[in-house]
């Protein structure tokens, strides 16, 4: 879950407001992902300041998406970074990950997060974008000045592009908690005991007819 928590996410054009939705929606996701899942945050403004690597343990999880609250800019290309480097390792050894992205306007500080992106793509791990909010937004500055703080949905989508994942435009906090539902059940895994039996008796009937295919054919080349 990697959480945008800059000054925009104050906006009330979500009910109450875009981090209470996001707060409600985190809290929903880790009540309804499968037990098997572990999973892991980054909280993001001016640069990724809390981060918990995946665990077992929601308790944690909650206590951070419990205590965020809202300042500074946006480094959406740092938080993916961090996100990514939480799940990535040798390709052999990684269970099946995803990144859940969510955030509401456009990147104002550090890298850039298209080549991180890029890179997710090619491990195989897709990001998820979640742009949370609506085009006329606004905030309050502590002076009284109103400073528009529309989404940036291309930027999302383009995000979700690079690395296989899938983009989302959500301004209702219901919607938001039921795509966090969705998304938890794709990125669990599940062990399952399947009965092999059938597949080698078919497994031998497949070299039985072979083999008897091929004596046909050699007994045919005699003379």
């Amino acid at each position: 879950l990697v959480t945008d928590v800059s000054r925009s996410m104050l906006a009330d054009d979500v009910d109450p407001s875009r981090l209470e939705a996001a707060r409600a929606a985190a809290l929903r996701f880790l009540e309804e992902v499968p037990e098997e899942a572990r999973v892991g945050a980054v909280a993001f403004s001016t640069d990724p300041h809390t981060i918990e690597p995946p665990t077992d343990d929601r308790d944690d999880i909650q206590g951070l998406v419990e205590s965020l609250s809202a300042d500074g800019g946006t480094a959406a290309g740092d938080a993916l970074a961090a996100a990514l480097g939480l799940v990535d390792g040798p390709a052999e050894d990684r269970p099946p990950a995803a990144i859940l992205l969510l955030s509401d306007g456009e990147t104002t500080t550090g890298r850039d997060p298209l080549p991180v992106a890029r890179r997710a793509g090619r491990l195989g791990i897709p990001i998820h974008t979640v742009a949370l909010g609506t085009r006329t937004a606004t905030i309050t500055t502590p002076d009284g000045t109103l400073i528009p703080v529309p989404p940036d949905p291309e930027a999302m989508r383009r995000i979700a592009e690079l690395s296989g994942g899938r983009a989302f435009e959500v301004d209702d906090a219901d919607e938001l908690g039921g795509l966090y539902e969705d998304l938890g059940s794709q990125v669990a895994t599940e062990k399952e005991k399947r009965e092999i039996t059938a597949a080698f008796a078919a497994g031998g009937i497949v070299l039985l007819m072979a083999a008897a295919a091929l004596g046909t054919r050699a007994t045919a080349r005699l003379p």
